[in-house]
């Protein structure tokens, strides 16, 4: 099986992230993405404005119904509130996977652009594939730009999907990363969060059950306090 993890806040998840998943799922034959919400994010000052365990249920909610998408518990806490590192959440999974499995990293542009600041970096772009989904405007060279020192590009292809980058290091270790050009989901959490902390509904943005549960259990609103504790 050809399995992407798709690991992010999810605070809420949103059609935006839907959106990129099965982009993933068509253009490079996937047949299964993990959507992940990480319990303590280390470059966001911690967890997320809601519990892991309603944004793991919104993320369930969410992507009910959608072929080859399935809510993961994989980055769920960890002993004494350790932070959730991506490098050592794809070691976990890995061991996981049957031996013919290939396993990949799906993250949205802007994700990637901070990748320099990810616990092992280096280590972590060349352990699998990684997905990057772009946006507007998003260039190549910010693709490369991005590389973290040890991790040199030996080439790219444009195909009709996507831009194929073959990386490798000096010793000699190598992965491919696949930028899916032009996903135009400028949809922000942040925003959302916002507009619902005010009473707006958002519908448009907000899968209809992902809306309910937010609705029913309170959430984003300023006197909010999480139905579940993480």
């Amino acid at each position: 099986m050809r399995i992407a993890f798709f690991g992010g806040t999810f605070d809420p998840p949103h059609r935006g992230h839907i959106a990129i998943a099965r982009a993933a799922i068509t253009r490079l034959a996937l047949d299964q993405v993990l959507v992940a919400p990480v319990a303590t994010q280390p470059l966001k000052g911690g967890s997320g404005h809601s519990s892991f365990a309603d944004r793991l249920a919104m993320v369930q909610l969410a992507v009910a119904g959608e072929p080859g998408l399935t809510a993961s518990s994989i980055d769920a806490p960890l002993l004494g509130g350790k932070p959730n590192y991506t490098f050592d959440t794809l070691q976990r999974l890995s061991h996981l996977l049957a031996p013919p499995d290939v396993l990949f990293c799906l993250l949205g542009a802007d994700s990637f652009l901070t990748i320099k600041q990810w616990h092992q970096s280096a280590e972590l772009l060349l352990f699998c594939d990684f997905i990057v989904a772009g946006r507007p405007g998003f260039s190549l060279q910010q693709i490369t730009s991005a590389f973290p020192k040890g991790v040199e590009n030996r080439g790219e292809r444009r195909e009709a999907a996507f831009t194929r980058f073959s990386l490798a290091n000096r010793s000699g270790q190598s992965a491919e990363l696949f930028l899916l050009p032009d996903l135009d989901q400028d949809i922000s959490a942040t925003e959302i969060r916002a507009a619902l902390a005010e009473g707006s509904e958002q519908q448009t943005v907000l899968a209809p059950a992902v809306a309910e549960y937010i609705r029913s259990h309170a959430l984003y609103r300023p006197e909010a306090s999480s139905s579940f504790t993480a």
